[in-house]
């Protein structure tokens, strides 16, 4: 197959393209820059601005993935990435009549203050910009909003003929100089700040290869659906722990105020409608990262990896 990649210079986009390339596909791969670490291993790259791609930049491809994102600063930001990207993105491979669509969104995107502690299916709620501040951390950032807004955007295509499916991971785990839960909050961490949550808080993650894996699946499948892909449950201070082992006893990190959302994510369509069970524990995710930072500080690496 030909497909198209967004976020592909990213962490979880490079591993989706990686992926793809390593089973026979053909990789376009759709950046805002030139990206010749993604040329050396096959692919090729297309730079486009995805606000205002046309449909020629998707019409020879058989499916798009779309994994580009930006956690902010703003709200008026993060919107001209997340929700009109993805509004211009849907609009250009319905023209183009590409055959499959699948979008990596977040389960940030639930309304975590109105579920409270209960099992959130598919279904529930999401956020909105005018539900007011939140009590539970992440469920009103700029990052949730104009996710859940940019899903509403995929649905505006399948109801246009698009044949789309929606991923939601929570904490995506890996190594990589952009990963955020692999380096950036670490590094967070380690210089003092106080990240991501109470510690009692729920830690839902996905091991970002069981992530690729499922997103590799979703193009496999012409199914409509949105799925929750994650891999497990932990606490917050399970992973501030995991974390601190990473710098020795000179670190203490120092967790976010807030109510702790004691919650989980229902993972039972994405046996059902992926076929993909994840296989990378906890323990074993954290173990890939330590590994990476036991060489120094990945963030100063450049593999061409990024979120």
């Amino acid at each position: 197959m030909r497909i198209a990649v967004t976020g592909a210079t990213g962490f979880v986009g490079a591993h989706v393209a990686r992926s793809l390339l390593e089973r026979g596909d053909h990789v376009v791969a759709l950046t805002r820059r030139a990206a010749p670490e993604l040329a050396a291993i096959g692919a090729t790259v297309r730079p486009v601005d995805l606000p205002t791609i046309d449909p020629g930049a998707v019409e020879d491809v058989d499916a798009v993935v779309h994994a580009a994102a930006t956690a902010g600063p703003d709200l008026d930001t993060a919107r001209q990435v997340n929700r009109d990207g993805t509004r211009a993105l849907v609009g250009a491979a319905t023209t183009a009549r590409v055959s499959r669509f699948v979008h990596v969104s977040t389960t940030s995107v639930y309304d975590r203050d109105a579920a409270g502690s209960d099992v959130l299916a598919e279904d529930a709620p999401l956020v909105s910009a005018d539900a007011g501040a939140p009590t539970v951390t992440s469920s009103g950032s700029a990052y949730a909003v104009t996710k859940a807004e940019a899903e509403r955007e995929v649905e505006q295509g399948i109801a246009s003929g698009l044949t789309a499916a929606i991923l939601r991971p929570p904490a995506v785990l890996g190594p990589g100089p952009t990963s955020t839960w692999g380096t950036k909050v670490p590094r967070r961490v380690r210089d003092g700040e106080p990240v991501p949550g109470p510690r009692a808080s729920t830690f839902g993650f996905v091991a970002v290869e069981d992530l690729a894996a499922a997103i590799l699946a979703a193009v496999d499948r012409p199914v409509l659906e949105v799925v929750n892909v994650v891999g497990g449950h932990v606490e917050v201070g399970d992973y501030l722990d995991a974390v601190a082992a990473l710098f020795g006893d000179e670190v203490v990190p120092q967790p976010a105020e807030g109510e702790p959302w004691q919650g989980r994510y229902d993972t039972s369509r994405l046996g059902r409608a992926l076929e993909v069970t994840p296989l990378v524990g906890f323990a074993d995710a954290m173990a890939a990262i330590a590994a990476s930072w036991a060489e120094g500080d990945p963030s100063r690496a450049s593999d061409g990896s990024g979120t």
